[in-house]
């Protein structure tokens, strides 16, 4: 039995369906600004002790570097060893890595085997991972046609796609994201993932059988994550559904789902938006914000500059339809037919 894998063998066992859980030995830090989608965090050296046993390397030697490394990892050794036993009820495999598969899941992984307890190893780390999803990213696209929603701010596309993702595949670029797209797009919300960790997202999001996925249409960005040439490609080629609304309910759908109570985001947004607006207007806006004029604010930011920045790429072919109770069957109506 081979107990250290290449991620394109990994890869083949999650297709199978067989269930892994993915532990990284990395620090922290380093977990938090890219991962494994799905990963947990088992940091065989914290940020602190990896920064110290690093300089060591550099500046002393590598068997200082060792040594200091074992006995910051000794401790911690009992509390992983019960979680990894923990985890071996619950998935048919569990695979260690670090940023290379170096030290850091080896020392672990070899002290595990030693115990005889089941556990593999990602050759190459997180590094090889990486290389996996750039190197597969675009190919799986490419495999993809995409049904594109579409329409102006707040006509209730993302709410459409929710609905749909009970029996439909779906791409929610936003939620990936974290990010609504817009300079208000980021009230409400945590801090957006890393690139690096989007594109994995979005790999996993995408890795499956299914041929035709609902998405929704998005600019090349989404706050500050970049979406793929390919993917800005297939979903421009895609065919369009054009949802429209009224606009007082895309106010209140707006009110809804944003998180209004966040005034310092708001305040922060209407100081990001000035440079695309009148003196005049920027002033009459934060007075309206100083009042808390909500219903205001929305309504003009929607006539006067969402609505006429929203660009009409529209063919004879698209399908214009109004977000109400029959929208999802004249939804799926179209699906059919194409």
């Amino acid at each position: 039995m081979k107990y250290e894998l290449r991620y394109e063998e990994i890869h083949e066992m999650i297709k199978k369906g067989k269930k892994i859980s993915f532990v990284d030995m990395r620090s922290l830090k380093e977990f938090n600004d890219y991962k494994i989608p799905g990963a947990i965090n088992l940091p065989i050296l914290n940020d602190y002790e990896r920064e110290i046993v690093g300089r060591t390397y550099v500046k002393e030697s590598v068997d200082k570097a060792k040594y200091l490394g074992i006995n910051f990892a000794k401790d911690k050794l009992p509390s992983f060893y019960e979680k990894i036993i923990e985890l071996r009820k619950s998935y048919d495999e569990v695979i260690l890595y670090c940023s290379r598969g170096g030290y850091r899941s080896h020392v672990f992984f070899s002290f595990l085997r030693s115990l005889g307890i089941d556990v593999k190893k990602l050759i190459g780390g997180y590094k090889s991972y990486r290389k996996y999803i750039r190197e597969n990213l675009d190919s799986l696209i490419k495999e993809k046609e995409f049904i594109v929603l579409c329409g102006k701010t707040g006509v209730g596309k993302t709410e459409i796609l929710n609905k749909l993702n009970a029996d439909y595949p779906i791409l929610n670029l936003e939620e990936l994201a974290n990010h609504r797209g817009s300079i208000f797009g980021g009230i409400g919300l945590t801090q957006q993932p890393s690139q690096k960790y989007f594109e994995s997202l979005l790999f996993k999001a995408l890795d499956n059988d299914k041929k035709i996925i609902f998405t929704e249409g998005e600019s090349s960005k989404i706050g500050n994550i970049q979406l793929p040439k390919t993917l800005i490609e297939k979903i421009s080629s895609g065919r369009k559904i054009i949802i429209e609304d009224e606009i007082d309910s895309r106010i209140k759908r707006i009110k809804r789902d944003y998180n209004l109570s966040d005034r310092d985001e708001i305040y922060k947004s209407l100081l990001e938006i000035k440079k695309f607006i009148s003196p005049e207007k920027e002033k009459l806006y934060l007075e309206k914000f100083q009042e808390g004029d909500y219903d205001f604010l929305i309504r003009d930011l929607l006539i006067n500059y969402y609505d006429p920045h929203y660009k009409k790429n529209y063919s004879k072919d698209d399908l214009h339809l109004a977000n109400n109770s029959a929208v999802i069957k004249n939804i799926l109506n179209f699906k059919n037919s194409i």
